[in-house]
């Protein structure tokens, strides 16, 4: 042990659920985090875990020894339904990332994706941008859509293949009285006018969206340029930008942002590491080439 061990329990065990998650990163992110801050003690691994399946998982499985999980997709939904405390980010989008196991054997949900994309997009020079923009629907729009709230923007477009799925998102930015404009999928390209512009798109929706991206002649690269993907990189359409000349942030920075505050949360330790987790994360990628995103 070294003068930056830090004491705690023994032996906690923790993990990431999702489905699927056999390439979740977050193994490699928390792992090296309690490397580097001299932890011998706590473990992380690996669950399968399905839509549906979260309670029994926690009640009856594997998760029964588990001291906090994060989770991915499909369970964040549940992962906050479950809970009998919830922080104030999980209260306002309906979604956690996180649970921390209480003294009593209940669960707290926390949400951490916000942070990770705020911490992200600040990394890159985001302070207090007028407009912004979210490519897609789902959890992680919602996410994307608070964190251009906790940025200060006034304006924000929102453009999915299903229009109907924005209503949650656009509910979302009326508790802060945004203006929020909606942009036809098949002019998807208008949102780029925004200063900050994030993509919660998974691959295959991302690539035929950059094929009509490239086919116009008239794109401009908006300030910054949130990807949530990250495997493998350049994404589709952060090639798009970058080409353009202009700055992105992808999501494996996202992703050591959350798993900062989450280290925090399970471990009670005042940081985590996060340069030495991302660049873990970084060589963890250099052998594979299937495309990610999330935890």
């Amino acid at each position: 042990m070294n003068d930056r061990t830090i004491c705690v329990p023994t032996g906690p065990r923790f993990g990431v659920i999702g489905s699927p998650v056999q390439h979740s990163l977050s193994p490699v992110l928390h792992r090296t985090a309690y490397e580097v801050l001299g932890l011998d003690g706590p473990t992380y691994d690996r669950f399968e875990v399905s839509a549906g399946q979260l309670a029994g998982f926690l009640a009856d499985g594997p998760g029964r020894e588990l001291s906090g999980v994060s989770v991915t997709m499909p369970g964040k939904p549940e992962a906050f339904a479950l809970a009998a405390e919830t922080d104030a980010t999980s209260r306002a989008l309906g979604i956690s990332n996180t649970l921390i196991r209480r003294e009593d054997g209940t669960w707290r949900a926390e949400n951490h994706d916000v942070y990770g994309i705020v911490a992200a997009l600040r990394d890159h020079g985001a302070r207090a941008p007028r407009t912004g923009a979210v490519l897609g629907s789902g959890a992680t729009a919602m996410s994307a859509v608070a964190s251009l709230l906790e940025l200060g923007v006034r304006v924000i477009l929102l453009s999915a293949r299903s229009p109907h799925k924005l209503a949650p998102l656009e509910a979302l930015a009326a508790t802060e009285k945004v203006s929020v404009r909606h942009v036809p999928w098949s002019s998807s390209q208008l949102l780029l006018d925004a200063e900050v512009v994030i993509s919660a798109l998974a691959v295959e929706g991302a690539h035929a969206v950059a094929e009509e991206w490239e086919g116009r002649s008239s794109l401009t690269a908006p300030t910054l340029f949130l990807d949530v993907l990250y495997d493998p990189w350049p994404a589709p359409l952060a090639a798009v930008i970058t080409g353009l000349g202009g700055e992105v942030v992808d999501g494996l920075e996202m992703l050591a942002h959350q798993a900062d505050q989450q280290v925090r949360s399970m471990l009670g330790v005042p940081a985590a590491p996060v340069s030495a987790m991302l660049l873990a994360a970084r060589s963890e990628l250099a052998g594979r080439g299937t495309a990610t995103s999330g935890a």
